[in-house]
């Protein structure tokens, strides 16, 4: 892009307010993963920013700034934040649409989808990775090691709420969900309903694609994910992409291949695609986008066509399976609160707050593990969705899956941040 000519766009972005060198910023990133850059902004610098929306010229933005801001900013200041931002692909344009299509073409033409987060967010190496999760599940947090898969007393799970933050700081409340997993079901088909942190066109996203962990790799059920498909009238892969960049079922993904080893390390399918054995059990990983639009309107996601369209299709494809001699369990990928000034709210989170949250989290908690998905969607959504529960569509969607269920309460946490604290669970659904 020519600087002096060009009207620099911003895409849309994530914005956090942060700290940098005793310093308020803004931090930049790119909530649909194209691009891996962070970027930090100085405040001072933010006037710039506003004025990147494709109407002003680098030299108009100076100049604008100067009358309206009374900042006179040096003209290499513009041009250093106006290439930074375009060499980590941050503007629209031409040249970020066709390098766009060049990486979304190669993900979708691969043949399975690459751990994105592996040696960043947990351990790359597979013994390391092993250590790590067996330290969350023997931690004084955890709920110790699990014993031999479906050998536990007690009714066999068909649900299962899991966290998905960060293993920093969920992996005890992972080892409480992945427990129960491990003892109280004999499943082979694991349906994952994921939250997706990006826009999407549709509620629903589907692929068809194997998930590589640094422990193997986890097939996607293809016939499950075409049966499903197949019901549903409209296209349940157009988001596909979203899925790329998306941690919440990744995460999943690496506990199930945690307590289903399935076939050594060596002998699975590596990034670069070559044939292999698969686990002894497969997964749909399925990412649910917001049902910030029903929140927002004051009305239940009851009755829409597109929400009620693909609880239909998913509660009559896994009936087949089942009817098949297939076993099926839900996981819902979630997490609950999201408070604090990184989040949008003005103050920082004190104790009084604190108290609140698990008041609230503990109340929509009780109308999960009565199965009741209209007081769980109420509970969340009457303020406004107020408490920014970002597992509130995949939760509702499970619950009304499975109709009849009740539940447990296996761990509940909080990780309390004055500047951005969240909340999260393990629920066992029956």
């Amino acid at each position: 892009m020519n600087a002096e000519n060009s009207r620099p766009r911003l895409r849309a972005l994530e914005v956090t307010l942060t700290e940098h060198e005793g310093e308020d910023a803004v931090l930049l990133r790119d909530p649909l993963h194209l691009s891996e850059a962070i970027i930090i902004v100085p405040m001072g610098l933010v006037p710039i920013l506003k004025r990147m929306d494709g109407a002003h010229t680098l030299a108009d933005i100076r100049r604008e700034c100067l009358a309206e801001e009374k900042i006179d900013y040096p003209e290499e200041n513009i041009r250093e934040l106006f290439s930074h931002l375009e060499r980590s692909h941050f503007l629209d344009g031409d040249g970020f649409e066709a390098w766009r299509q060049d990486v979304v073409n190669a993900y979708l033409g691969a043949p399975a989808r690459p751990s994105f987060l592996a040696g960043k967010s947990y351990d790359a190496d597979p013994a390391g990775l092993r250590s790590q999760i067996e330290g969350f599940f023997t931690s004084e947090e955890g709920p110790g090691l699990p014993e031999r898969n479906g050998r536990a007393a007690g009714a066999p799970l068909k649900g299962l709420v899991a966290p998905h933050i960060d293993f920093q700081r969920g992996g005890p409340a992972f080892a409480w969900s992945y427990r129960a997993l491990a003892e109280r079901t004999e499943a082979d088909t694991f349906i994952v309903l994921g939250t997706v942190h990006a826009p999407t066109q549709g509620i629903y996203n589907l692929t068809r694609k194997a998930f590589e962990t640094p422990l193997g790799v986890i097939e996607a059920d293809g016939g499950f994910v075409d049966a499903l498909a197949s019901r549903y009238p409209e296209d349940l892969f157009r988001d596909e992409f979203a899925q790329r960049g998306e941690h919440s079922i990744e995460f999943q993904a690496v506990f199930l291949r945690y307590i289903y080893p399935g076939v050594p390390e060596a002998e699975s399918r590596s990034v670069q695609g070559e044939s292999s054995g698969a686990g002894p059990v497969t997964f749909v990983p399925i990412l649910v986008g917001s049902f910030g639009e029903f929140v927002a309107g004051g009305r239940s996601p009851a009755g829409d066509a597109e929400v009620e369209g693909f609880i239909t299709a998913l509660r009559e494809t896994a009936a087949e399976f089942e009817a098949r001699g297939r076993r099926v369990c839900y996981l819902a990928s979630v997490d609950l609160a999201h408070v604090g000034p990184q989040f949008g709210d003005e103050r920082p989170v004190d104790e009084a707050q604190l108290r609140a949250l698990d008041e609230a989290d503990r109340a929509s908690l009780e109308a999960v593990c009565r199965g009741d998905a209209e007081a769980f969607y109420w509970s969340v959504a009457a303020d406004g969705d107020a408490r920014k529960v970002c597992g509130l569509a995949p939760i509702y969607t499970m619950l009304r899956v499975l109709e009849d269920c009740s539940g447990e309460v296996l761990h509940y946490s909080q990780w309390p941040d004055p500047n951005g604290t969240v909340t999260f669970c393990s629920v066992a659904l029956t």
